[in-house]
């Protein structure tokens, strides 16, 4: 009789240094996850995630002490909470048109997002913020042509309020754009770019070509399915973490789980399917979907209580979303090892 558990297959599957590929072939050039399906819980294996290091650069605040992250005051799922709105610097732009006023304050929400959330006295003291953000994105969220932002962003440069320049990267022996560099003024002043800035490691263009992580393929989803990027995702671009657009798949409640022990037999293979395709693309993590399927399944047979996977999900999107996880499935296994391994001692 095999004596090992659900957990500990599933642990030794994700110390394995390969996955199970050999049936790429079958009815489809997309592999076999394209016809996933959780009828069966087998574990799966797990693929490392990469997460750029924060790039944004704050100005005029290299002498303020940043506190420690409040972790309470950024849980959320998907995303990081932001700080709440507030509005454009005072008079200095009363004169601008409707247009140039909607750019301004984007780029000064998004400048104020990236600041430690709840640090009075850092807020005070910036009057500058510089970030990397291509124009198309700023161009999409706010449902206008890039040549319309571009026309924007002239006026708030000429007001001293922005002040920009296109930084490029040779890639390939090709020399190509990395995006538009903004300083932003949060306060009264002239908003300049430095040398320093100049200096900053704002990207590297070649990794994310590697990865296929580029903003073009957020113009392509509007184009093709009439998705734009929130604000969540300009501010997540501003401090490094390139995320893409899901075209597959829908938001899921993780709520669900929670009811997994009481959904009818013959609808959960169908259900867990849904949660698993959701967890493998909200943590970059599309080969894994066999192995959280198998959580869920490992639920469903009451090895693992449903409220606490709810929170270790919960807690792991949050922390991989923000930057503080690379391999988001091995994090879990580590967990959920811990819990196994509590429960034993009790």
């Amino acid at each position: 009789m095999d004596e090992k558990t659900f957990l500990q297959e599933l642990y030794e599957a994700l110390e394995a240094e390969t996955h199970d590929n050999s049936d790429a072939t079958r009815g489809s050039d997309r592999g076999p996850e394209a016809f996933f399906l959780a009828t069966d819980p087998p574990p799966g294996g797990e693929a490392e995630n990469r997460v750029l290091e924060r790039l944004t650069y704050i100005k005029e605040a290299s002498k303020v002490p940043l506190p420690e992250k409040d972790q309470e005051a950024y849980f959320s799922v998907g995303a990081p909470l932001l700080p709440p709105t507030t509005p454009p610097v005072g008079g200095v732009c009363k004169a601008l048109q409707d247009g140039p006023q909607k750019l301004l304050e984007l780029l000064q929400e998004i400048g104020r997002s990236v600041l430690p959330y709840g640090n009075r006295a850092l807020w005070r003291k910036v009057g500058t913020i510089v970030f990397l953000l291509p124009l198309e994105m700023a161009a999409l969220n706010l449902g206008v042509s890039r040549q319309t932002v571009h026309a924007w962003k002239k006026k708030l440069e000429e007001k001293g309020l922005v002040a920009t320049d296109v930084l490029h990267q040779t890639v390939n022996g090709e020399r190509r754009a990395i995006g538009t560099l903004w300083a932003v003024r949060l306060r009264p002043g002239k908003a300049r770019l430095t040398m320093e800035d100049y200096y900053h490691s704002w990207r590297n263009l070649a990794v994310d070509i590697a990865n296929g992580i580029l903003s073009f393929a957020w113009v392509e989803a509007y184009r093709d399915h009439g998705i734009r990027p929130t604000l969540d995702t300009l501010v997540l671009w501003a401090t490094g973490k390139r995320v893409i657009p899901n075209t597959k798949s829908v938001a899921v409640d993780l709520g669900l789980i929670l009811v997994l022990p009481e959904v009818e037999r013959s609808k959960l293979p169908a259900l867990i399917t849904l949660i698993a395709t959701y967890l493998a693309n909200v943590l970059d993590d599309q080969r894994s979907r066999r192995f959280y399927a198998g959580l869920l399944w490992s639920v469903v047979r009451g090895e693992i209580p449903a409220p606490y996977l709810f929170a270790v999900l919960v807690r792991t999107i949050r922390d991989y979303t923000e930057g503080h996880l690379t391999r988001p499935g091995a994090y879990l296994v580590k967990t959920l090892k811990t819990l196994k391994e509590d429960s034993s001692v009790a």
